[in-house]
């Protein structure tokens, strides 16, 4: 991962996208209070372990919550010793970056293994868990079908379609990872027309999986370039919105007062990417309407 795109995929990304892919964890694996994965911020691959890290010992995802860490690993191959191995230095990084004394889980999701929990043993008085999410039993064609079929027909697209989309070729297919990747790809370049119905996470999330199983350096880029278009594409979109809005309210301001006007106009700007679906973290970025407004805004359906 070069630092270029790093900063391209993962700037803006809040806790609403994390939660699109937490949610697809049981909460009975993780055996903590629900109330430790409430948070008030989140914090992607923290920058900590970036800079302390080798490849070989990253894991695919890192998200640190307000009480716990999550690191994600996304397999195609059965868990190994290696593997358990090269988790318990993800573990011995957290710890040398000074998180402090929030848990940390090893989250797989892996298209060959069965959902279970792993108990690994490091010594006689140390373990930790390993969370294997199976996706063998998913029907990755059927979900590939219903959004080709939703496409074509202009229909909106949720957010847990879209995660499974991302995820499909690591669910039972024919062919390989990679080929199923490149289909991915395209099928979610026929929504930039579609803003609304787009998610950066999702976008993230699948540069990561081109990142790590796209072998051919061409194609990977090939395909990054794609996916980096979208976003663009997205962040455009709430600009162009934003700059139409303080427009508005600079011409209202002439008579009400400039300040007064520009701040109105946000609002009703940020009211109108609501409605759009856009996430609350990206929508207060645009418009500088802090998150807690938005979702005063959401709730009283204004």
């Amino acid at each position: 991962m070069t630092t270029q795109h790093f900063d391209k995929f993962f700037k803006g990304l809040g806790i609403s996208d994390a939660f699109s892919l937490i949610n697809m964890i049981p909460l009975r694996m993780l055996d903590i209070n629900p109330k430790q994965l409430s948070t008030q911020m989140v914090n992607f691959n923290p920058t900590e372990l970036m800079e302390i890290d080798l490849k070989a010992y990253r894991a695919d995802l890192i998200m640190e919550l307000d009480h716990v860490i999550l690191m994600f690993e996304f397999q195609s191959t059965p868990i190994y010793l290696d593997d358990k191995r090269r988790f318990n230095i993800y573990t011995a990084i957290k710890d040398r970056a000074r998180f402090g004394d929030k848990p940390i889980y090893i989250i797989v999701f892996s298209t060959v293994e069965d959902t279970k929990v792993i108990d690994y043993k490091v010594n006689p008085v140390s373990s930790f868990k390993i969370l294997v999410i199976s996706l063998k039993d998913y029907n990755a064609g059927e979900i590939i079908n219903n959004i080709e079929i939703k496409i074509k027909n202009n229909q909106k697209i949720n957010q847990n379609e879209l995660i499974n989309l991302a995820l499909s070729p690591l669910m039972t297919l024919d062919g390989t990872i990679a080929q199923h990747l490149e289909k991915t790809v395209q099928t979610l370049s026929k929504l930039k027309k579609s803003i609304k119905e787009n998610s950066k996470f999702v976008f993230t999330l699948t540069w990561i999986l081109v990142d790590k199983f796209i072998e051919d350096g061409e194609t990977r880029q090939k395909l990054s370039n794609i996916l980096s278009d979208n976003m663009r594409l997205m962040e455009e979109f709430g600009q162009s919105k934003y700059e139409a809005g303080e427009q508005k309210g600079e011409e209202r301001g002439i008579k009400k007062g400039e300040k007064r006007g520009i701040v109105k106009a946000r609002h009703e700007i940020a009211v109108n990417l609501l409605k759009e679906g856009l996430p609350l973290e990206l929508i207060s970025q645009v418009t500088d309407v802090s998150v807690e407004r938005l979702e005063r805004f959401s709730n009283n359906g204004k």
